[in-house]
């Protein structure tokens, strides 16, 4: 009908911000509320809905890859992840939400499977798999990219962060010993770490192109520090780095020759 005015969409609370609301409202009762508190109350809003969507993922179960159990490699997921945060954040002037993003790969992988088989491959894609998705939280997304390596997305998480984080996946698989008949192999894990900044504004419409642009651009970064990790030896991580992009270069040149060689295995 000319000149109706459409209803507003009527949008339900869950009972996690109900319980939120009546926290809230006890402490004021009481003179009690401080911005540390609605900050943390705000976190663990975010959480939630972050577990909601990861959720949803993992009941399709199409988006899992059946030997690692890790997700699908998929372009939107960084989509997803902001989408969540604006649930929380928009609206809400100066809040910067850090995002960071890593690369793994499996060190020499190519030179293992042809000495020791795909079968004991498959073995380590799995072992590593698991120790990715045990030491990550809930809310990250831990992804098999393809072949032997994996992406991982830290929420919520700066550069310090996404260092420890590294750290920790590569002191487990340095750890980590494939008994094969009499022989104990021990595997090497390359890093690379790339980390965003997103800017919330009062707009609320998210632009999706941009957001596609920034995850390319964000592989695209990890990549470059993941290749400079085995430059430099292998079994390690590397931080991306703008200002070293002619390096960046140099050192995949030095890969696309070795690739034309038979020894080669990254």
């Amino acid at each position: 009908m000319k000149g109706k005015i459409p209803k507003k969409e009527e949008r339900s609370l869950s009972e996690f911000q109900i319980r939120n609301i009546q926290f809230l409202t006890h402490l004021l009762n009481y003179d009690a509320v401080t911005d540390d508190i609605v900050e943390i109350l705000r976190l663990s809003e975010l959480d939630y809905f972050s577990l909601l969507d990861k959720y949803n993922l993992l009941e399709k179960r199409v988006n899992i890859d059946e030997k690692t159990n890790l997700l699908k490699y998929r372009s939107d997921y960084l989509l997803t992840i902001i989408k969540t945060a604006s649930r929380i954040f928009f609206g809400i002037k100066g809040i910067v939400y850090p995002i960071s993003f890593i690369r793994f790969d499996i060190d020499d992988f190519s030179l293992f499977n042809n000495k020791y088989g795909h079968e004991l491959g498959d073995r380590v894609l799995i072992d590593i798999s698991s120790i990715i998705r045990e030491n990550s939280r809930p809310t990250d997304y831990t992804i098999r990219f393809g072949g032997e390596e994996f992406d991982v997305i830290l929420p919520s998480t700066d550069i310090k962060g996404a260092s420890h984080y590294c750290k920790k996946i590569l002191e487990k698989v340095r750890n980590l010993v494939i008994e094969y008949h009499n022989e104990k192999i021990r595997i090497g894990l390359s890093g690379g770490v790339s980390f965003i900044e997103y800017q919330f504004t009062e707009n609320k419409i998210i632009e999706i192109e941009g957001i596609e642009k920034m995850f390319q651009k964000l592989q695209n970064d990890a990549d470059n520090a993941l290749y400079d990790s085995k430059y430099r030896g292998k079994n390690q991580y590397c931080i991306y780095s703008p200002e070293k992009e002619r390096e960046y270069l140099k050192i995949r040149e030095y890969y696309i020759k070795k690739r034309s060689s038979k020894d080669f295995g990254e």
